[in-house]
């Protein structure tokens, strides 16, 4: 019987452009990173990244050593509203 290694949600990208492109620093980072990927047409994979950078924001709100300014801006990315898919 093997254990097998549980992946978290902290892993290195899969895609490095849109790596480069979308960015959690702040709210209005991750703004500006949805307004640059909706701009040519959102994909499948580009949706599930953005649902996967709000996801860390939401799990970084459970680490108990945040400042209010940062748990307001992961707060504030995380209830952001994400684009509907409209390219395949």
């Amino acid at each position: 019987m093997t254990m097998t290694k549980r992946q978290t949600l902290f892993f290195a990208p899969t895609n490095k452009r849109l790596a480069r492109v979308i960015d959690t620093t702040s709210p209005t980072a991750f703004r500006r990173s949805v307004q640059t990927i909706k701009r040519g047409g959102v994909t499948l994979k580009e949706k599930r990244a953005l649902v996967l950078a709000q996801n860390r924001a939401r799990a970084q709100l459970n680490r108990r050593n945040l400042s209010q300014n940062e748990r307001k801006q992961f707060t504030m990315i995380s209830r952001m509203r994400l684009p509907k898919i409209t390219r395949r």
